[in-house]
């Protein structure tokens, strides 16, 4: 018994094409959206959100009504390129965010296409209410922070208590005024006063999911735990807070007066394991003796 009568088996074999074919373009439009959803949330949800307000950046909601795409193909792969050819939308972007450079991303055209949808299916339904609070496992509020939760982040920050996980002290990379800790590395930037110019949001998501990709690389394989981030950002908070009656350390001048120490230690310690070093040369004694026979 035949499944399909032979007269109809041109019709059969068009339908059976057709069901492929659909089959494969929305298997392609579900991997395009998984892997804009999956780019964004591992690179620009830390300083974008979508709908739920401005965080380091603007709320991209709608961002394709707003822009071209082929502007936001340039700026998205490099925002300064953009601003220094004198673009007056992007200078005026870059301006009132704070001047807060957005890192250049690797990105093909396809996976920045992808992102952008993923941004136009989730922009549907308008703006949120608001983004979810910052708490501590223990229902603290970031508000409610007080010396113990400063104090704890101050240690994350330096080193002093490890990450859960194992990543780096952010004190290698970034500096913080602060009269309790020591200068802090230069390779990335100044946070003393991060919390104004980013906010408790944008503190708190670039801890958890940094969009710049030294940092990114990092703790990609060390993530900071939810708590670990909560106390690192209220101690940003206060030391932002504070940070107009803190005293600057100077590495300069620290290198100079320790570099003076060392070597009067140095000079010293080789005057005493040398206290009873020959003074002379070996001939001297024999000179001194045939001056004194002339």
């Amino acid at each position: 018994m035949r499944l399909f009568p032979l007269e109809n088996s041109g019709q059969n074999s068009l339908f059976v094409i057709i069901v492929a074919l659909s089959f494969i373009l929305f298997s392609n439009t579900t991997n395009s959206q998984n892997r804009g959803e999956t780019i964004f949330k591992s690179t620009c949800q830390a300083c974008h959100s979508i709908g739920k307000g401005r965080l380091v950046g603007p709320d991209l909601i709608n961002i394709q009504d707003l822009r071209p795409e082929s502007w936001l193909l340039k700026f998205i792969k490099s925002s300064q390129t953009v601003i220094n050819s004198g673009d007056k939308y992007a200078d005026s972007l870059f301006n009132a965010f704070n001047k807060t450079i957005m890192p250049d991303q690797n990105f093909s055209d396809a996976e920045i296409k992808d992102v952008l949808s993923y941004i136009t299916q989730q922009s549907v339904g308008g703006l949120a209410d608001v983004s979810k609070p910052i708490v501590l496992s223990s229902g603290l509020t970031l508000d409610q922070a007080r010396d113990n939760e400063f104090t704890i982040g101050r240690k994350l920050f330096s080193g002093e208590q490890k990450l859960t996980n194992g990543g780096p002290a952010c004190i290698s990379c970034h500096n913080v005024v602060n009269d309790e800790l020591m200068s802090g590395g230069l390779l990335a930037l100044d946070l003393t006063q991060a919390f104004t110019r980013l906010g408790a949001q944008g503190v708190h998501s670039i801890i958890l999911s940094s969009p710049f990709p030294v940092m990114n690389a990092a703790f990609v394989n060390h993530p900071v735990t939810d708590d670990e981030a909560f106390y690192l950002t209220a101690f940003l908070k206060n030391a932002d807070f504070v940070s107009s009656i803190q005293e600057p350390a100077i590495p300069q001048e620290r290198f100079l007066y320790a570099g003076i120490l060392g070597v009067v230690v140095l000079i010293t310690f080789y005057t005493i394991i040398w206290r009873k070093r020959k003074r002379n040369s070996v001939n001297h004694s024999i000179y001194k003796r045939q001056l004194k026979s002339i």
